[in-house]
């Protein structure tokens, strides 16, 4: 099995109100789902899709935030109880060792399993980190965890790698000499890289960036371009090959306009595979890696 996880942050299960992802059209989702789906507090499997709602909150008060949430559900440790507060943007000394030890990634290189983070970094990213005037994210610090080798704007161009934004038309602006693309093509990008991994991630923080804008019709339409980003990526998993797909976030934001910045609302685990997987019951963040990790070497044990 080769498994994808399509990370959108600040994407949760609010109500048909205020909602940006009920005002898209998303046939895509609308089809795995069976309707027009996702939002609401609720378990859904329908033909070959699962969708359980996850706790965000980790068990304690306060709001959801990222570098908390995401060490959590890319390690499998509760990273708020261990601080014993919710932490925002980025890991601190003590999440970052968190993740050093028990990454994704690196529980999986430890098994013999191939991992690839599909987000494409740039020299100008590195000369910043390299100033001390960018930090790395969870995402990025779990896949050094476990050796993985950041993909390029070279990679890019060759189809090997996908862009935080999808279409590349922020890296044009940055002045990389890349071609735009269509979010289905990026998707598909994502999905024939995926095949030569057994995990594979792509991060998608666009959603966050326009909950806390509350930019209504760019969130509609940033919704409605994930929507044909998945029919991409599904348009390869269909083609015969044993692709999973696993769409999840670290907390709500951009699900509720009636609020501006994240919420306590739930987040989808929505999971797909055109071949039968048994899919575990996850109820929290820290469930996650540990049930994508059981599901990549049940073979074995």
């Amino acid at each position: 099995m080769h498994m994808v996880m399509i990370f959108l942050d600040g994407f949760g299960l609010g109500t048909k109100d205020d909602n940006p992802i009920v005002a898209a059209k998303t046939p895509v989702l609308d089809e795995l789902l069976g309707g027009h789906l996702l939002w609401g507090k609720r378990c859904i499997t329908h033909n070959k899709t699962v969708l359980r709602p996850l706790d965000p909150t980790l068990g304690l008060p306060g709001t959801p935030q990222s570098a908390t949430g995401q060490t959590t559900l890319w390690t499998g440790l509760n990273a708020a109880k261990a601080l014993g507060y919710h932490l925002r943007a980025y890991p601190n000394g003590p999440l970052a060792e968190m993740i050093a030890e028990k990454s994704i990634f690196r529980q999986l290189a430890e098994v013999g399993k191939r991992g690839m983070f599909a987000n494409t970094f740039t020299d100008a990213y590195d000369q910043a980190v390299a100033k001390g005037k960018r930090t790395h994210t969870a995402s990025t610090l779990s896949a050094k965890a476990g050796g993985v080798r950041l993909r390029r704007v070279a990679d890019l161009a060759k189809g090997l790698a996908v862009y935080h934004d999808m279409t590349n038309e922020l890296l044009v602006q940055l002045g990389e000499r890349v071609s735009v693309i269509s979010p289905f093509e990026a998707g598909r990008n994502l999905g024939n890289l995926a095949l030569n991994y057994d995990f594979t991630l792509y991060e998608f923080f666009q959603t966050d960036v326009k909950g806390h804008k509350q930019l209504w019709e760019e969130a509609i339409s940033l919704v409605e371009q994930i929507d044909s980003f998945i029919g991409g990526f599904l348009s390869v998993a269909r083609e015969g090959v044993d692709l999973a797909l696993v769409l999840t976030s670290d907390h709500g934001n951009i699900e509720d306009f009636s609020v501006q910045g994240h919420t306590t609302n739930s987040v989808p685990a929505l999971c797909w595979s055109d071949k039968l997987v048994d899919w575990p019951e996850w109820n929290t963040l820290e469930e996650v890696t540990p049930g994508i990790i059981k599901l990549l070497t049940q073979k074995e044990s």
